[in-house]
């Protein structure tokens, strides 16, 4: 309610006073007013999405778009799905996309504007655009993933060949992005016809209005009468689901039965087991681990607490009755599987962290060495001598030399000049390196040979931003905070063809960029370890020196003295170890992270892993060939197996 009351305080603010005129004129332009501010804040706190889910024919291209996806969710990314058959000749074809964020002004708080069109501005745009190459007959289908981190977002798609758009296809979509993690949807994968998509739609979770006004989080229970309240949680039939797993980190959950996972084509597996090892909560309803992983294929770092609790990488499986949801509501299953987890910290949705967006000083969520405030006073010394120069002392001297004439000359000669000493200024002063920070956690298994690995990461670029901007492999979630930590405004450009490329608004000269990162994929980084009497051999085979290791086996843990460079051979020797020697001199200066996540890592170390502290990660990716890397802390947690 406080939203209309404050819309018509800004409608009365913003109408011309009555000075003599038509009194019915006046308040029939108030009344407009008002009504278009109502519309704009039920369009803006809208509790559902609009999407897509068609098929049109247009100049020899068969065209199923769907957009369809959750009402509310947490930052990530939207996954539009296509499936794009040529009916003509060879072609390329460019599909492109752009999105209007809107910043909820209320709910962001101290970090956000402080009235409507005060402080940062809460408005961004931003486009992406992918190439693709067709023969005839091709058919094609490809998961697109949008990232979404402001509150509310407006996507659009074209199809463009030619250098023209294609008349007769536009897709639009609308989505809440900016929930909690608890607020996002749950995905349930139902094929109608099975008995557990029979069940599912009495599963979803209702939605209630938030307490922050206009958002929304899940009721006590469950179920629901259809075409009464909204439910928060949606459905969707296999053949529907994503084939990219950065699609599915926007959700709370995903529940699927064995038998619509049999139905899955292997890039909608591969998808939804990349998601879960990366941080996400996959529950499998009346199945068993073999539902979803064979024998060979599970990690040496699989643990269960019980048999239905299994850590996977840095998420979870989790196997649910059907009768238990039934019986207490999806809410209460959700609530007992949130146990605690050495790994809640890195798990998604991404904003689970606790310092999720936090910032610690000038701008940088990991202030770097070296890099300080804008230098003010100098600037403003250039400036006030430059005033001097080009007004008073110019026209004095010309006056003096009776050419005045020449100051058509001398003036844009003097501004050109002072350019360049600005330029040289920042040239010098702060060079031509992109210079970085990162805090980096990678869970290495080294019997399956693959890792998952979460980033936060500050990048500065100091008289010039790499033309090419920031470039990430296709399959890595980036989550950008901006300089504030609420996310990017402004203009941003993305190019997906074959990565992730920021060409615009994510690396500025002279500007703080802050992103947090998550990847998963094959690793063939480990160290060999071997028993030798009391104490363990060890060769570093991880691509970069080891400033600190920590082994343990049978509860006792075995230490590394000194450094021990890639490639080389070193000795463990029994002895202890402190969380603050892990990381108590990395994180001085990194106020804006939270200490307890890394602390839970050390507490909760297994037997038969290892702790590295790294002096440089392979894991990650800072998107830039080159890279003055500052003060960074790269910690690995790694599963050996078995040992000879």
């Amino acid at each position: 309610m406080k939203y209309l009351f404050e819309a018509n305080e800004f409608a009365a603010r913003v109408s011309p006073p009555n000075l003599g005129g038509d009194t019915l004129t006046v308040k029939a332009r108030q009344l407009r007013v008002n009504t278009l501010l109502l519309i704009a804040l039920l369009l803006f706190f809208t509790a559902t999405a609009f999407a897509e889910y068609r098929t049109v024919e247009i100049e020899s291209l068969r065209i199923t778009v769907d957009s369809e996806w959750a009402a509310q969710a947490a930052p990530g990314y939207l996954p539009i799905r296509l499936d794009i058959t040529n009916l003509g000749d060879a072609r390329e074809i460019r599909i492109v996309g752009n999105s209007t964020k809107f910043f909820d002004f209320y709910r962001r708080g101290s970090r956000g504007a402080s009235s409507l069109f005060g402080g940062p501005s809460q408005m961004g745009t931003s486009s992406f655009n992918q190439s693709i190459r067709l023969k005839r007959g091709d058919r094609v289908k490809l998961t697109i993933p949008v990232p979404i981190v402001a509150d509310n977002e407006s996507i659009s798609l074209r199809i463009w060949e030619n250098g023209r758009p294609l008349e007769g296809f536009v897709s639009n979509s609308n989505i809440q992005s900016g929930h909690d993690a608890d607020e996002a949807a749950i995905l349930f994968v139902a094929d109608s016809s099975a008995p557990h998509g029979l069940q599912a739609a009495g599963w979803t979770r209702l939605v209630t209005p938030s307490k922050r006004g206009g958002f929304f989080f899940p009721g006590t229970r469950g179920g629901g009468s259809p075409g009464t309240t909204p439910h928060i949680d949606f459905l969707l039939e296999p053949a529907r689901l994503p084939s990219n797993w950065l699609g599915y980190t926007s959700l709370r959950a995903v529940v699927i039965g064995p038998t619509e996972w049999g139905q899955l084509t292997p890039p909608q597996k591969e998808a939804i087991l990349t998601w879960a090892a990366s941080g996400g909560d996959l529950l499998i309803v009346d199945g068993t681990l073999d539902t979803v992983l064979s024998a060979e294929a599970r990690p040496a770092g699989l643990r269960t607490t019980n048999d239905a609790f299994n850590n996977y990488y840095l998420g979870h499986i989790h196997l649910v009755k059907s009768a238990d949801i039934a019986d207490k509501g999806m809410l209460d299953t959700m609530n007992r599987i949130a146990i605690a987890s050495p790994y809640a910290d890195w798990t998604l949705p991404a904003n689970r962290a606790m310092d999720w967006g936090w910032i610690a000083s000038r701008g940088f969520r990991l202030p770097i060495d070296g890099i300080g405030g804008v230098p003010t006073k100098a600037y403003l010394s250039m400036l006030v001598l430059f005033t001097i120069v080009i007004g008073p002392l110019n026209y004095l001297y010309l006056w003096r030399k009776r050419r005045q004439v020449l100051l058509v000359l001398t003036v844009p000669v003097i501004s050109l000049l002072f350019i360049g000493v600005l330029a040289a200024y920042a040239f010098l002063g702060e060079g031509l390196d992109v210079r970085g920070r990162a805090a980096t956690f990678t869970l290495l298994d080294q019997t399956t040979r693959q890792a998952a690995t979460r980033a936060s990461v500050s990048l500065y670029a100091g008289g010039i931003a790499p033309s090419g901007g920031l470039t990430f492999p296709a399959q890595f979630a980036i989550f950008p905070f901006g300089s504030d930590g609420v996310g990017l405004r402004g203009q941003t450009a993305m190019d997906l063809t074959d990565s992730q490329r920021f060409t615009n608004g994510m690396l500025q000269a002279r500007s703080p960029s802050n992103f947090d990162e998550i990847g998963f994929g094959p690793a063939r980084e480990r160290l060999t370890l071997e028993r030798n009497g009391n104490e363990f051999s060890v060769v570093n085979g991880l691509g970069s020196a080891v400033t600190q290791l920590y082994y343990r086996d049978h509860d006792h843990i075995y230490a590394l003295k000194g450094t021990l460079d890639a490639g080389q051979r070193g000795s463990l020797r029994p002895g202890a170890v402190k969380a603050a020697e892990v990381y108590a001199d990395a994180m001085k200066s990194a106020a804006a992270l939270n200490s307890a996540k890394f602390q839970m890592l050390v507490d909760t170390q297994p037997n038969n892993t290892y702790l590295a502290v790294l002096d440089k990660s392979p894991f990650w990716d800072p998107g830039v060939a080159k890279l003055d890397e500052r003060s960074s802390f790269h910690l690995v947690l790694g599963y050996v197996g078995g040992l000879p």
